[in-house]
C-alpha cells in the first residue's frame, strides 16, 4: 500500500500538523498498513505531496523516531523499524483512494462519480419480495458464470445497441473494478507492456502499477481522436489496450468515426484491447462498441453501477466464449460467484433500463448545468475542459499542479480527484476531477470550500506553509 493510502484523511487527529502527521503514520504501521522496512518518503517530496511546510514531515519523523518507530540512516532514508529497509514501492502517490472515498463526517466528497440510486431500485427489492424468495434458491447458492436470465438480459442489450451477442460470451462479476482485475490478471505476464489513455481510470492503474509490467500512455481517443492511441500501439506493442468509448475522466464521449478509425488499426493486432463501457449508458448518443468494429480480441467491460445504483456491485464481461470460461475459472477462486440477490435486482432493473435511462439522462443534464455555473461563479480562474453533461467536471488548474492541491482540499473539508492519480506520464497533473452527483445544497457548500481550499493554495503555495499555518484551514 502507498503511503497516502496509508495514512487517509490523517488531519483528523488532534494537535499540530507535525502532530497529526505523526499518529497517521503510527496508525498506518499499527494495522499494518506500513509493514517493517517500508521506506518513507524523502522530506521534501512527502512534503510536496501532502501540502505541508517541510517543516511538519521533519517534525513527524523527528518525533517517530525518537519513540522507535523509525530508523534513519544518512543516504539511506527513513523507513519502519523492525527489519532492514526496503526498496521504495512502485506504486504513485495517490490511486484509487481519491475516487472512492469511504470517509464520512465533516468531509463532503465531490471524488467519488456516482448518482444517488435510481428509483426503481426501490420497486425492484418490493417486487422480490412479492414475487418470494424462493427464485434465489439454487441448488448451492453459487453462480460461477452468473444468474443465467441476467447474463441473457446483459447479452440482449449489447445485441440491442449494435453488437450481437449471446449469453455463453458474458460473465457476471462483482462490479466493474473486478472485471478488470480479472482481465488484466489473465492477459499480462511478466515484462508484458499495458497502453492506457491518459488521463484514465484510478483502478486500472492501481492494477497494472502491482503487476510487473510497463505501462505506456497515449492522449485519450476522445480528447485527440485516434491517432496518438494508434502510434502508441505501434511504438508498444502492448499486451492489453485498454480504452474508454464514452465518458472517461475527462467527461468526453468519442464519435463514430474515431471509434471506427481505431477499430480498423487494431485488425491484426495480437493483443487484448480493454474497452472500458462502465459509463457508456450515461452517454445520450454513444459511438459503437470496440469489438463491432474490429476482428480483434476485445474485451468490453460494464457495469450497473453508473445506471443504477453503486450498491448493487454487479458488473460484466463480455468476450470470447472460451476467454469467459477460464474467465470464470477465475473469478471462482475470488467469491464463488456475485450475490445472487443483486444479480436478480440487476435483472429485474435492466428490463426497465429505458425508463431508468431517460430519467438519469435529464437528472444528469440538470446537475451538469448547476455543477458549472456554480463552479463558473466560484472558481473562475479553473478551466472547465470538457461541457458533456457527464458524471463530472474535469477542470483545469491555471498553475500549480493537482496533488499537493487536493491534499490542501481536504484539510478544507473537501475530496475531489487530482488528475495526477488518473495519469500514468502526468500530462494531467494540471487537473482535477470534480463530481456533481450531490443535491445542489451540498454541492455548492462543497465548491465553496474548494474555492476556498483554492484561495490558500494561490496565496500560500503547498511549498510555503509553515507548521504555524493551521490559521489557513476552515
Amino acid at each position: 500500500m502507498n503511503i497516502l493510502d496509508a495514512l487517509g484523511n490523517w488531519t483528523i487527529h488532534p494537535g499540530p500538523l507535525y502532530q497529526r502527521l505523526a499518529t497517521a503514520i503510527r496508525a498506518a504501521i499499527a494495522r499494518g498498513d506500513l509493514t517493517p522496512g517500508t521506506l518513507l518518503p524523502a522530506e521534501r517530496h512527502f512534503a510536496k505531496q501532502l501540502a505541508v511546510g517541510r517543516s511538519t514531515v521533519v517534525g513527524a519523523y523527528d518525533l517517530l523516531r525518537a519513540e522507535g518507530v523509525l530508523l534513519s540512516r544518512q543516504g539511506s532514508g527513513s523507513w519502519v523499524a523492525g527489519a532492514e529497509r526496503l526498496p521504495a514501492s512502485r506504486a504513485s502517490a495517490e490511486s484509487l483512494r481519491g475516487a472512492a472515498l469511504t470517509e464520512t463526517g465533516r468531509l463532503i466528497d465531490l471524488a467519488t462519480a456516482v448518482s444517488p440510486p435510481a428509483p426503481q431500485v426501490n420497486e425492484a427489492l418490493a417486487a422480490l419480495a412479492t414475487r418470494g424468495l424462493e427464485r434465489l434458491m439454487t441448488p448451492n447458492g453459487y453462480s460461477a458464470l452468473g444468474l443465467p436470465e441476467l447474463r441473457q438480459t446483459v447479452a440482449t442489450r449489447f445485441s440491442l445497441e449494435g453488437l450481437p451477442t449471446t449469453a455463453d460470451q458474458i460473465l457476471i462479476t462483482t462490479g466493474s473494478q473486478q472485471a478488470l482485475h480479472l482481465v488484466t490478471e489473465h492477459v499480462l505476464r511478466t515484462s508484458d507492456s499495458a497502453l492506457v489513455e491518459d488521463p484514465t481510470s484510478p483502478g486500472i492503474l492501481d492494477l497494472l502499477r502491482a503487476m510487473p509490467v510497463g505501462i505506456a500512455a497515449s492522449r485519450s481517443v476522445s480528447s485527440a481522436g485516434a491517432g496518438p492511441a494508434i502510434d502508441a500501439l505501434r511504438r508498444a506493442r502492448p499486451a492489453l489496450f485498454h480504452v474508454f468509448g464514452c465518458l472517461g475522466p475527462e467527461g468526453l464521449v468519442s464519435d463514430g468515426d474515431q471509434v471506427r478509425e481505431l477499430g480498423k488499426a487494431l485488425d491484426g493486432y495480437d493483443g487484448v484491447a480493454l474497452e472500458d463501457a462502465s459509463s457508456r449508458h450515461l452517454a445520450a448518443d454513444p459511438p459503437p462498441y470496440l469489438a463491432a468494429t474490429t476482428t480483434a480480441s476485445v474485451v468490453t467491460v460494464g457495469s450497473m453501477s453508473k445506471l443504477f445504483w453503486s450498491g448493487l456491485r454487479v458488473g460484466w464481461i463480455r468476450a470470447e466464449e472460451n476467454l469467459v470460461l477460464r474467465l470464470s475459472r477465475a473469478k471462482a477462486r475470488y467469491d464463488l460467484g456475485t450475490p445472487l440477490v443483486s444479480q436478480h435486482l440487476a435483472a429485474w432493473l435492466l428490463t426497465r433500463f429505458d425508463q431508468v435511462q431517460a430519467q438519469r439522462l435529464a437528472d444528469l443534464r440538470r446537475r451538469a448545468a448547476h455543477a458549472r455555473q456554480v463552479v463558473d461563479a466560484l472558481l473562475p480562474e479553473l478551466e472547465l475542459a470538457s461541457t458533456t453533461d457527464g458524471p463530472t467536471l474535469w477542470l483545469k488548474l491555471p498553475r500549480g499542479v493537482s496533488g499537493p492541491f487536493v491534499e490542501l482540499a481536504r484539510r478544507h473539508d473537501v475530496a475531489v480527484v487530482a488528475g495526477s492519480s488518473l495519469s500514468p506520464s502526468g500530462a494531467s497533473d494540471a487537473f482535477i476531477r470534480v463530481a456533481i452527483g450531490h443535491s445542489p445544497a451540498v454541492f455548492n457548500d462543497g465548491a465553496r470550500r474548494l474555492a476556498r481550499a483554492w484561495q490558500a493554495y494561490s496565496t500560500h503555495g503547498p511549498s510555503s506553509l509553515r507548521e504555524g499555518d493551521d490559521a489557513i484551514l476552515v
